[in-house]
Protein backbone atom coordinates (compact mmCIF):
# COMPACT_ATOMS: atom_id res chain seq x y z
CA UNK A 1 0.00 0.00 0.00
CA UNK A 2 1.21 3.40 -0.80
CA UNK A 3 1.49 6.13 2.13
CA UNK A 4 -1.83 7.90 1.40
CA UNK A 5 -3.62 4.70 1.66
CA UNK A 6 -3.07 4.14 5.16
CA UNK A 7 -4.06 7.77 5.80
CA UNK A 8 -7.17 6.22 4.55
CA UNK A 9 -7.15 3.04 6.15
CA UNK A 10 -6.53 5.35 9.42
CA UNK A 11 -9.58 7.13 8.94
CA UNK A 12 -11.28 4.02 8.33
CA UNK A 13 -9.56 2.40 11.64
CA UNK A 14 -10.73 5.46 13.88
CA UNK A 15 -14.52 5.50 12.53
CA UNK A 16 -14.56 1.91 13.18
CA UNK A 17 -13.05 2.16 16.68
CA UNK A 18 -15.80 4.29 17.83
CA UNK A 19 -18.37 1.68 16.67
CA UNK A 20 -17.24 -1.07 18.23
CA UNK A 21 -20.07 -1.74 21.10
CA UNK A 22 -20.41 -4.82 22.79
CA UNK A 23 -23.67 -5.20 20.91
CA UNK A 24 -21.50 -4.52 17.23
CA UNK A 25 -18.79 -6.53 17.79
CA UNK A 26 -20.78 -9.70 19.01
CA UNK A 27 -23.25 -9.47 16.00
CA UNK A 28 -19.91 -9.25 13.86
CA UNK A 29 -18.50 -12.43 15.06
CA UNK A 30 -21.79 -14.15 15.32
CA UNK A 31 -22.62 -13.44 11.27
CA UNK A 32 -18.62 -14.59 10.80
CA UNK A 33 -19.37 -17.74 12.75
CA UNK A 34 -22.42 -18.56 10.69
CA UNK A 35 -20.11 -18.85 7.57
CA UNK A 36 -18.02 -21.09 9.41
CA UNK A 37 -14.97 -21.06 12.01
CA UNK A 38 -10.98 -20.60 11.32
CA UNK A 39 -8.79 -22.57 11.71
CA UNK A 40 -8.47 -23.65 15.27
CA UNK A 41 -12.25 -22.57 15.89
CA UNK A 42 -13.57 -19.49 16.25
CA UNK A 43 -13.16 -15.96 14.68
CA UNK A 44 -9.46 -14.56 13.23
CA UNK A 45 -9.16 -11.49 14.53
CA UNK A 46 -7.46 -10.44 10.89
CA UNK A 47 -10.95 -12.01 9.45
CA UNK A 48 -13.26 -9.72 11.37
CA UNK A 49 -11.24 -6.74 10.38
CA UNK A 50 -11.76 -6.95 7.13
CA UNK A 51 -15.30 -7.81 7.57
CA UNK A 52 -15.62 -5.28 10.16
CA UNK A 53 -13.69 -2.75 7.69
CA UNK A 54 -15.91 -3.84 4.49
CA UNK A 55 -12.85 -4.45 2.50
CA UNK A 56 -12.18 -8.62 2.61
CA UNK A 57 -9.49 -7.81 -0.21
CA UNK A 58 -7.63 -6.26 2.29
CA UNK A 59 -4.07 -7.24 2.34
CA UNK A 60 -2.57 -9.40 5.49
CA UNK A 61 0.38 -6.19 6.15
CA UNK A 62 -2.71 -3.63 6.15
CA UNK A 63 -5.25 -5.87 7.88
CA UNK A 64 -2.44 -6.64 11.29
CA UNK A 65 -1.91 -2.47 10.91
CA UNK A 66 -5.63 -2.05 11.49
CA UNK A 67 -5.63 -4.62 13.69
CA UNK A 68 -3.03 -2.97 16.36
CA UNK A 69 -4.73 0.29 16.37
CA UNK A 70 -8.39 -1.38 17.18
CA UNK A 71 -6.85 -4.00 19.81
CA UNK A 72 -7.64 -1.87 22.88
CA UNK A 73 -11.52 -1.54 21.42
CA UNK A 74 -11.67 -5.20 20.48
CA UNK A 75 -10.58 -6.08 23.94
CA UNK A 76 -13.01 -3.86 25.95
CA UNK A 77 -16.06 -4.75 23.82
CA UNK A 78 -15.18 -8.93 24.69
CA UNK A 79 -14.94 -7.63 28.25
CA UNK A 80 -18.90 -6.89 27.78
CA UNK A 81 -19.98 -10.41 26.01
CA UNK A 82 -19.49 -12.87 28.43
CA UNK A 83 -20.49 -15.89 25.95
CA UNK A 84 -17.53 -15.25 23.55
CA UNK A 85 -13.83 -14.64 24.58
CA UNK A 86 -11.04 -12.62 23.29
CA UNK A 87 -8.01 -14.92 22.66
CA UNK A 88 -4.63 -13.42 22.15
CA UNK A 89 -1.73 -15.53 21.12
CA UNK A 90 1.64 -15.28 20.70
Amino acid sequence: MRPVKYKELGQQVEALGAQLTPAFVEEAVRTLLRQGEDVGGGVNAHRLVKYLLGNPQLGDVEAVWAYDRLKPAFRAAFAHIPSLYYFEGN
